[in-house]
């Protein structure tokens, strides 16, 4: 293992907080949830993480046992108080002692930047679909497919009744298409 890898370690089983161990071991802030998950996936670092945690519990004589016994109690406790938010807080800890609960940690950047690609792609959509209207428009007025709206509009002012793409193009706008 890596000094930064044992660092990482130390500073893990502080908190447990995988993220802030990695920034205090000195890897980078932006990268650090998922260098975190990064490393905890080495096995060596499971290792050293699972043998440290044997000895603290090891040392306070902490079991699993007692710990359910604990929480039970807590829960038992803040149910006979009416308390629902501690009720709660000790099925929380029971299920992540028992391995039920798992924390969900999501990546925000990599979750921001789909959904500014997946923005763009519709916004090229869109303007690929209201050019398509535009210039079918502007075709069936007998104009250049390239003519602008403002040709479109007075082509349309000079006859009586629009062709069948002009009353497409205004149908699309009517639902709401973007038509740019």
């Amino acid at each position: 293992m890596t000094p930064k890898q044992q660092a990482f370690v130390t500073e893990y089983l502080k908190d447990r907080n995988g993220a802030q161990a990695a920034t205090r071991a000195g890897y980078s802030a932006k990268t650090a949830n998922v260098k975190a998950a990064a490393l905890m996936r080495l096995p060596e670092v499971k290792e050293a993480i699972g043998i440290a945690t044997a000895e603290v519990a090891e040392a306070s004589k902490i079991t699993l046992a007692s710990c359910f016994a604990r929480l039970e109690t807590a829960y038992n406790i803040a149910q006979a108080k009416g308390n629902a938010t501690a009720m709660v807080g000790a099925v929380t800890a029971l299920a992540k002692l028992a391995g039920l609960w798992v924390e969900k940690t999501e990546d925000i950047a990599a979750r921001d930047a789909t959904e500014a690609q997946l923005a763009a792609a519709v916004r090229s959509s869109e303007a690929k679909k209201a050019g398509e209207l535009l210039a079918d428009a502007a075709e069936s007025l007998g104009l250049s497919r390239t003519a602008t709206p403002a040709e479109i509009v007075g082509a349309v002012s000079e006859r009586a009744v629009a062709p069948p793409a002009v009353f497409a193009l205004m149908h699309a706008k009517a639902k709401g298409d973007t038509i740019q």
